[in-house]
Formats: C-alpha cells, structure tokens, sequence
C-alpha cells in the first residue's frame, strides 16, 4: 500500500531483562530480533517507511529511531510531525505481540469502514495492563482507559490517517474523529516476561504447515526429521539426531549425535547442542551450550548460557508447563537439577549435582 508507514513503539520494559542483558527489542527470536517480527508483520501490509520509537540506543538501516517518551498516544502525535500528508499510519506496541494475520484483520476493517483511527482489540478477562476500550453498539470507540476487569484490550495495534493525527496534535479529542474497532479472535501474547517468549515460539511453530530447509545446512543421512521443521543455513545436525517438529534450528546450530529436539523449539544461532541431549519446548538463546546427556523442557536458556552434562531441568503445570530460566552467561554445573520455575541469574554459576531452585 502506497503511503503506509509502519511504526514500532518499542521500549525496553518488562522483565526480559532475567534473561538477557540485551535490550527488549534486540532479544533473538526464531532468528531475528524481536523487533523485526513486529517490522515483519507492518512489511506484511504493505509498510514502506518505518519509524522506531524507542528508549534504549538501536541502530537500524532501515527505519528512523525516534525517542520514546513513555506514552503511546504522545509517540503518535509527535509521528505526525514527520510523516507526509496524506499517508497512512499503522503503529504496533512491544508490549503485545499479534501474528501477521491481526495486522491484515486491523486494514481491513480500517479500508472498508473509511474510519480515521481503528484500534485492534481483544474479548479479554481481565484487561488490567492494558487499555480498555468502551465502545458503542454500533462499533464506536468512545473512549480508552487504564485497563481492569473483563471488556475488550487494546491489542497495540492502530491504523490512523495522518491528517487525524494532526487533529490529535492540535488538541482534538479521540472521540471527535471517526474511530472504529477491529475484533480479532486468534491468539495474542503480553510481551513483560521470558515465560512470554516461549508463548510467541510455541503459537508461531505451531502454524507451521510445511519444512523449510537450507541448502547450506549440513544433515547426516542419518539424522531424521518428523514434522514441520526450519533448519537455517550453515546448521550441522550430526548422526542419528532426531528433530521432531515443529522445531526451529538456526543458523550455524549444531545439533549433536543422538540427540533429539522435540515440538515447539526454537534453538538460535551459533547453539550447540551436545551428543544425547533432549531440548523440547524450550528457546535457546544465540551461542548457548547444552551438555551431553542434559534434559531442557519448557524452558529459556540465554545467551551464552553453558550447561553442562547430565543436568535436567524439571517441570510442572501451573496454567502452562514451566521449567527454569537461565540468565546470560550463566552456567549450570554437570548433574544439576533445576527445579519448576528456577530463575539463574545472568553470570551466576551454579556448581555441579545442584538441586537448585
């Protein structure tokens, strides 16, 4: 779509920070920096400029990073003063992460209903860290407030022509321009802690219908792979190592003899995982190592993070399967045990036969 132009509000919030050292908006997922996912959804639709509001340092070639003030609406105006007239903008927040499907769903409605500003919203629950978004019977937006208590989220996501946004600049209230809903019924994930980052992994492979493989990996003709997989370039998988998908193994991984990734993985680039080793439901960070022999289920392991041989990291179900997070730089002597929901702190070493948590 001519005209469209893509904004991200990123700021570095949440507790992401348990995990990676890194900023929010940089930490790896399914082989790109979070960020890209939500420039890869605005691509999606058509988005031929992007503009990054952000309050940490991020060096982009292809988008304009602007300050981000701490309010999503006050980032919008101050859009406005930069984009040309006529266009149309569709701005994403890092605090909720949608699949490409939502950004169709929200420009859809926004075309064929000609409002000036449409927000993606969701039938929640409990609306508490959001906006609420109060409605009229015929679909009106009325108004947007601190969330709380059951009604419809503000999923972050909004399409607003630029000469609204100059009328918002001015001082006109949301509810004197023409603003509409779009209702989106698929899955959706609060992006404030690592446990959500195994939500984003789990619904995203869970779509895949088909394997991807590089021509540039390098596969044993002993390995075997069931399932949806993508298997980046340059990844080795040695002998008799099994992945059974949906399984994401990126670039330069390499996967060791006899050991088995099972669905919903995401192993990032330059892992290693150790002859024997058993990793399902799990993200692994860029450059990790897991051990010989070592069990990782339902859990996130950082960048840089050694784990040594023979630990298992246990599970239980609280809502959903958790297991341990393991911090940046961490390492995990040979034959420990982590216990359901263990957080390692980044550099912390855990000495060998551990029961820790």
């Amino acid at each position: 779509m001519d005209g469209l132009v893509g904004v991200v509000v990123a700021p570095d919030n949440g507790e992401l920070s348990a995990l990676s050292s890194g900023a929010k908006p940089m930490v790896s997922l399914l082989g790109k920096p979070l960020l890209r996912h939500y420039m890869d959804g605005l691509r999606a639709i058509g988005a031929s400029r992007f503009i990054v509001a952000s309050n940490v340092s991020i060096s982009l070639s292809d988008a304009e990073v602007i300050d981000y003030g701490g309010d999503y609406w006050a980032t919008l105006v101050k859009v406005s003063e930069i984009v040309p007239r006529g266009s149309t903008v569709v701005a994403s927040s890092m605090d909720i992460y949608v699949p490409r499907e939502a950004y169709e769903t929200l420009m859809n409605v926004h075309l064929s209903m000609g409002y000036d500003v449409t927000v993606l919203v969701a039938a929640v629950e409990d609306t508490s860290g959001g906006f609420r978004v109060n409605t009229s019977s015929d679909g009106k937006v009325l108004s947007l407030v601190r969330g709380g208590g059951p009604g419809y989220l503000h999923l972050g996501l909004t399409a607003i022509e630029q000469d609204a946004l100059v009328k918002l600049a001015g001082g006109a209230e949301l509810g004197s321009l023409r603003v509409g809903v779009a209702h989106w019924g698929g899955w959706f994930t609060r992006v404030n802690t690592p446990w959500s980052l195994l939500e984003i992994v789990r619904n995203t492979l869970a779509n895949l219908t088909s394997s991807s493989i590089s021509t540039r990996a390098r596969i044993s003709p002993r390995a075997s792979m069931e399932g949806p997989v993508i298997i980046d370039d340059d990844a080795v998988l040695d002998h008799n190592c099994t992945i059974r998908g949906p399984v994401y193994v990126g670039r330069g991984v390499y996967v060791g003899t006899g050991a088995l990734i099972r669905n919903h993985t995401a192993i990032e680039e330059g892992a290693v995982i150790g002859a024997n080793a058993e990793v399902t439901e799990s993200l692994i960070e860029p450059r990790a190592t897991i051990g010989r022999g070592a069990f990782i289920g339902a859990s996130l392991i950082g960048h840089g993070v050694v784990v040594e041989p023979g630990v298992v990291t246990l599970t239980t179900t609280m809502g959903r399967k958790i297991g341990a997070i393991v911090g940046e730089g961490a390492r995990v002597g040979a034959n420990s045990v982590l216990k359901p929901g263990s957080l390692v702190k980044r550099g912390e070493h855990v000495a060998p036969l551990t029961h820790y948590g």
